[in-house]
């Protein structure tokens, strides 16, 4: 694991700022889709602490020399073999350094045990797609959500050989 980057694993308290950075970062997806019911600009504090309470659920701050650049949250299955991430993020300011890369890098480092990531994203926005495929997560073609006209869902996992 690169040594300038590490993980933080974000307390109650910190929840508010989770809130935060995800109405700075899904903003701009808000305002392209307009989508009501299912943007993390809309997650509540009480919705966030639900998750957070949840044992198999693990948010972290994700930070670069100290400085905060994003976060993550995982959901990691009982054996401990499967993780979803959900969402991941990283600040506007700071995105197009390839820290998202840098954090799927890492996440599999910091979890040796998971041997099958999930995640999703939004189709359309095919930055995400491109990074997701370079990263070695594989579309599931059998599975999409659509949420409404011109944003639709997709799934990928990455399995990962021990």
């Amino acid at each position: 694991m690169n040594e300038s980057f590490n993980f933080a694993t974000v307390t109650k308290a910190d929840l508010p700022l989770i809130q935060q950075m995800y109405q700075s970062t899904f903003k701009p997806i808000y305002l392209k889709y307009q989508d009501d019911q299912t943007d993390p600009l809309f997650e509540s504090l009480v919705s966030l602490e639900e998750k957070w309470s949840r044992p198999n659920n693990h948010f972290y701050f994700f930070n670069h020399r100290n400085v905060r650049v994003g976060m993550l949250r995982i959901i990691v299955s009982q054996n401990r073999q499967t993780a979803r991430l959900s969402p991941l993020l990283i600040l506007p300011q700071f995105q197009g350094r390839g820290y998202a890369q840098q954090m799927l890098h890492n996440i599999e480092i910091f979890y040796p045990s998971v041997t099958t990531w999930h995640l999703d994203t939004i189709a359309e926005e095919k930055k995400l797609v491109y990074l997701y495929k370079k990263m070695g997560y594989v579309r599931d073609i059998n599975k999409i959500t659509a949420i409404k006209p011109g944003m639709t869902i997709i799934y990928f996992s990455k399995i990962i050989s021990k």
